[in-house]
């Protein structure tokens, strides 16, 4: 619809129901029409100048989804807007935090009374209306790190000792550091969190209490070296953290989008893992035996909505391990259709890449879209499907699996995404209803990626549908 036909519609409105205001208008519309963009668009401005910017968000959100149309442009360029506002709101707001703290501080230490002062007795309630997190005792932590190709062994012992000094100063036990060499695309000298190292230009190991190498080990040029048993046990405390990190972040975009779907954390973990269509994951992830937990902690009173992903991480808190330096954010799918990649992505983070098979004359449509169903074994003719699907748009786009593997990499669909079937179980584990999928020609983050260990939580029959037949776009 173009510009001149939507005031009309709405010139028509308020003639009808001249008590209306401008919103009343654009929800009406968007309900008739909810495949016209520009609806979408001027619902989300209206609310956007009401002050309601979570609203102006969904709006705009739902303004790509819909047909192309003249206002996609200006619904992005707004969706966008929003968003970098909201994180530099989100800054602003850390920053008078920590200042206000700091000023609490300085009073505290300034106009102490001293020590003949009693302290104030906290009341029980206070005490136990937030729990504190369960004290687990630290793991080995491992961070894996890239450096340039031209560097000898000499100067990478001293980039990577410099590097060390500089970064994780709060670490309070000593740490190792696998140096890999550079990953395309991605940023040098910086933890590469869901990385698994398969060739190794050195380990370094290193206590940051007293700034000391412990122990280090270099090669002439990058190799596997699988018996070198520094990197062996390097490699194997590595998986543990790199499994323990997934199952957190599993969980904490699974939270932080139930929230975004119903305004409210569920009453308890498991809530998450429900029958189709509620089918947040296929299972609650179970923590390290080394841990000696029997289920991840769940602190829901901890939750904070003015900073809802931030306090996530102390509903949810990371067990053993400290917080990555570059911190987690809330799962994105990025499928880049100029190089048929598909991305798991937690802010900076690579989390997985898998070869895609895309829609064939520019099928798959580009724009921003949301997970919103997901089905384990999806019915079609000759298991067309795949084992799993992952419905991102109620036109009959969805990334599924299949049974046509020569087609991975290939421009051959009509419009939906492909995935080796392996690759789809896995993605499905991670993801959950509500996050976001990314479709466009910006060129995946890094290529070649290497995977960590595949991580496939069991789907059972309840995320079945066997009396439906789908018929997406495949």
């Amino acid at each position: 619809m173009d510009k001149v036909s939507f005031l009309q519609e709405k010139s028509a409105f308020h003639m009808k129901y001249p008590d209306q205001s401008d919103l009343s208008f654009y929800r009406w519309f968007t309900e008739q029409h909810p495949d016209e963009a520009i609806g979408w668009y001027h619902l989300g401005r209206e609310r956007e100048a009401r002050g309601e910017t979570d609203q102006a968000i969904s709006a705009h959100r739902r303004a790509l989804q819909a047909k192309a149309g003249p206002y996609y442009n200006d619904a992005r360029e707004a969706y966008q807007a929003l968003l970098r506002a909201r994180k530099q709101q989100e800054w602003r707001k850390k920053t008078r935090l920590l200042l206000a703290s700091l000023l609490f501080l300085y009073f505290q230490f300034a106009f102490s009374p001293g020590l003949l002062t009693e302290p104030a007795k906290t009341t029980k309630s206070q005490a136990t209306s937030i729990p504190k997190p369960t004290t687990i005792p630290e793991r080995p932590h491992v961070e894996v790190i890239a450096v340039p190709p031209n560097l000898s062994a000499e100067e990478r012992a001293t980039h990577v000792r410099r590097y060390v000094e500089s970064r994780r100063t709060a670490l309070s036990q000593p740490y190792t550091v696998i140096v890999v060499p550079e990953v395309p695309g991605s940023p040098l000298f910086t933890p590469l969190l869901f990385y698994q190292p398969r060739e190794v230009l050195g380990v370094m190991r290193y206590n940051p209490l007293n700034r000391t190498v412990i122990s280090q080990k270099w090669f002439d040029h990058a190799g596997r070296f699988e018996q070198e048993p520094m990197l062996m046990s390097a490699r194997a405390a590595l998986e543990q953290e790199q499994l323990t990190l997934q199952h957190v972040l599993i969980l904490r975009n699974a939270l932080f989008r139930a929230y975004g779907q119903k305004g409210v954390l569920p009453s308890h973990l498991t809530d998450l893992a429900g029958a189709y269509p509620t089918n947040s994951l296929p299972q609650i992830p179970a923590p390290l035996t080394e841990l000696g937990l029997f289920s991840y902690e769940y602190r829901p009173k901890a939750f904070r909505p003015e900073s809802a992903w931030a306090s996530i991480r102390d509903v949810l808190p990371l067990p053993g391990y400290p917080e990555p330096s570059v911190p987690l954010e809330p799962l994105q799918i990025h499928l880049s259709q100029s190089t048929r990649t598909l991305s798991l992505v937690s802010g900076a983070h690579l989390v997985r890449s898998y070869p895609a098979g895309i829609g064939k004359n520019d099928s798959t449509p580009e724009g921003y879209f949301t997970i919103k169903q997901k089905i384990s074994r999806p019915r079609g003719h000759d298991n067309i499907y795949g084992t799993r699907g992952l419905v991102f748009s109620g036109n009959g786009y969805a990334i599924h699996g299949t049974n046509h593997p020569a087609s991975i990499g290939s421009e051959v669909s009509l419009g939906c995404v492909r995935l080796h079937n392996r690759d789809v179980e896995e993605l499905y584990s991670f993801v959950s209803v509500g996050t976001e999928v990314v479709i466009s020609d910006t060129p995946a983050p890094a290529k070649p990626w290497s995977n960590p260990a595949p991580l496939v939580l069991a789907a059972g029959p309840k995320e079945e549908t066997p009396d439906v037949i789908y018929n997406w776009l495949h």
